[in-house]
């Protein structure tokens, strides 16, 4: 393989439609979902539409246009509810500000194809944004993109976990025999939140599909799991394996700001660095 650097942005959760969904909720909604682990935060007026997405994630890609990266990956959750056409077409519209050179990659959420997805959400899924497991390359680096909502509770299209977790050893295996230097995979979901073992939570994979998962990217020496979900950062690690979740382009649950993260690699190291969005403090609550 050329010895030769890669740069990319991650963004993630820029949920178009969320900031109206939340300023909606009820007191014991929002203690429902802090029983969940979802820690909301909220005391502004009712809002309508998604005029705060808009100004965020448009910042999102200016950045990106300014930064040239070889690409810009959006770690699910692009619009609130999967079914609003106003939600995905203010997404497009604004996604096709990036520069015409800077290739753009939609990993699926929860958002985008339902806590416990069926094969008719999958379709429209394929319909909107492309498939859903694919890999692709870039100089010495080999990127999987996973749909982490089958991992999550594929109850309902069983043949789709077999389906993914063939691909990602197929992928992984493929990337090993081509001697790629670093191995990178995109998912929505974390892997896990706080311990590898924790009990089975909202936020991260169940241990039963977690633990096949973390057997592979052990196995195969994967560098980094890049994930979106929780709309904060954390940062864990399982053997060699670095386990990044990204803070929201759009609405926040905790103390980090919106933002998004810019990655550099090359031969020997990857390096990354959070970078907040200013539209945020500009917005308020």
């Amino acid at each position: 393989m050329n010895s030769m650097k890669v740069s990319f942005v991650q963004m993630a959760d820029p949920q178009f439609g969320m900031y109206s969904s939340i300023s909606k909720l009820s007191e014991s909604d929002i203690a429902e979902r802090r029983k969940r682990g979802i820690n909301i935060e909220y005391t502004g007026p009712v809002l309508e539409g998604f005029k705060k997405e808009t100004l965020l994630f448009t910042e999102a890609i200016e950045t990106a246009n300014e930064i040239l990266p070889d690409f810009v990956v959006v770690c699910g959750d692009m619009v609130h509810e999967a079914d609003s056409e106003d939600q995905l077409q203010e997404l497009m519209r604004i996604s096709r500000l990036l520069k015409e050179e800077i290739k753009l990659y939609w990993v699926a959420g929860n958002h985008d194809v339902g806590d416990r997805p069926t094969q008719t959400a999958l379709n429209e899924y394929k319909k909107r944004f492309g498939e859903y497991n694919y890999a692709f390359q870039e100089k010495n680096c080999y990127f999987i993109v996973i749909n982490s909502a089958i991992c999550y509770d594929p109850g309902l299209v069983l043949d789709e976990w077999d389906s993914l977790i063939s691909f990602l050893e197929m992928e992984l295996q493929t990337a090993v025999a081509s001697q790629y230097k670093h191995k990178i995979i995109f998912m929505h979901h974390p892997l896990y939140v706080n311990d590898i073992d924790e009990p089975d939570n909202y936020l991260g994979i169940p241990s039963e599909r977690r633990s096949k998962i973390i057997d592979l990217i052990t196995k195969y020496e994967v560098g980094v799991v890049f994930t979106g979900h929780l709309h904060r950062n954390n940062y864990k690690k399982v053997g060699s394996t670095e386990l990044i979740s990204t803070g929201p382009v759009g609405f926040p649950l905790g103390d980090d700001p919106s933002g998004i993260r810019i990655v550099q690699v090359n031969d020997g190291s990857l390096t990354h660095k959070y970078s907040p969005l200013n539209s945020q403090q500009r917005i308020g609550s």
